[in-house]
Order: C-alpha cells, then structure tokens, then sequence
C-alpha cells in the first residue's frame, strides 16, 4: 500500500510539472498541481522527493529531475556574461529573474541543486559563498524553514562553509531554546506555524552531521 502511495505522490508530481508554462516558469511547480507558473519553495521541495523517490527505487523521469535542475538554477541572480553563464556569488530568488531574494530562498537553491547531482556548478558555489558572508539571524523571516536548508546545503558544501555554518547553526538555535526543550518561531511568517514546525526544523539543522536521513548523507 505504502509503495502504491508513493508511486502515485510521484506521478502526481511529474504530472502537475508537465502542465504548460512559459519559459520562466517551465520546470518547475507552485501551490497547485495545475498551477501554470512556480516558484522555488515548492520546486524545490518537489525536486528533493523526486530525488529521495528515485534513490528508494521508484520510476522518475530523468527529464523531470533535469527540467527542475533547470528551474531552478534560472533563479540563480548573478550577473551573466555573453554566453549566459551566471558570474560571481549572488542568491537565488523567490521566482526566475525577479522576486524576493532572501537567505531561505538561497539556502534553498543550494541544497536542492546539490541533492540533484549538481556539487560544482556556478550557482552552488556562488550561493554558498554568498550564505557564506550572509550569515542567518533569527529574526530572517522564514528563519526555522531556511535555516534547516542552510545547515544542509553547506553540510554538504564541505570545507569552512560546513564549519561556518554549523558553529552558526548551534550558537543560534542553542541561545533560541525554550527552558521545556523547544523552539517558538519569531517572526510574523513563521509564528502560525507554531512550536511543532520550528522544533522539527530546529531538531534536523543539529542533527545534519549524524546522518539520520538518507538523501543527506555524503
């Protein structure tokens, strides 16, 4: 039964990915499965349980993993040269060539397109050096959501931008603790979502370096 849900989640997925959509928006996927624009919160989140599907042996397209690998990286804000190659470290943005460009949406970016295979392109390194010198506080909004992909993406990035960021990771979440073991979102985007989503969050951001989940490990 399990194997049958999960089978049509990613048939879902691929469908609602197929549904027409300009070039700027083509590979990618919104709030609705017949949604004809996207962004990069939902495609990325799409993208990861594509790859996480593939690698426990289900069927996914290749072109679905490729065309989202794509969406995502025409999100990526660097400066291009002639030839269209992004140049220096910049974040991504909420949608392609515009839209908000915030720490969770660059954490975002980098991981999903390190999950996909891709560990040495422009936008990962450019996004890493941007978070790099672009710590997160906590008072970012979507702080819990961005931080979880921020401590995995440079996890997976290695070398200081692994130790930067965990040593970041801890002093922040640590000082942040509630005295009963959880966490509380601060911001206004975050706080409907209540204690049980920030100390999930909270809890996956720690544990990065113990390997729990699969699809992270190296």
């Amino acid at each position: 039964l399990l194997h049958q849900r999960i089978g049509g989640a990613v048939d879902l997925i691929v469908r609602a990915q197929a549904v027409p959509k300009n070039e700027a928006n083509r590979g990618g996927w919104r709030y609705e499965p017949a949604s004809s624009d996207s962004d990069i919160s939902v495609s990325v989140w799409q993208l990861m349980s594509l790859r996480a599907a593939k690698n426990a042996g289900f069927d996914v397209p290749k072109s679905a993993i490729d065309n989202a690998v794509a969406y995502i990286k025409r999100s990526y804000r660097a400066e291009r040269d002639a030839n269209g190659n992004p140049k220096g470290d910049a974040p991504f943005s909420y949608e392609p060539y515009g839209g908000r460009q915030t720490f969770s949406t660059t954490a975002a970016g980098l991981l999903s397109l390190q999950v996909a295979g891709q560990y040495e392109t422009p936008e990962v390194i450019g996004s890493a050096n941007w978070l790099l010198s672009s710590p997160p506080e906590l008072t970012e909004p979507w702080f819990f959501y961005g931080n979880y992909y921020y401590a995995q993406g440079m996890y997976q990035r290695g070398g200081d931008h692994a130790a930067t960021a965990r040593r970041r990771t801890e002093q922040i979440l640590i000082s942040a603790q509630s005295p009963d073991g959880s966490w509380a979102p601060r911001n206004g985007n975050e706080k409907s979502a209540g204690a049980v989503y920030a100390t999930a969050l909270s809890l996956l951001s720690l544990s990065v370096y113990h390997h729990f989940l699969p699809i992270y490990q190296k």
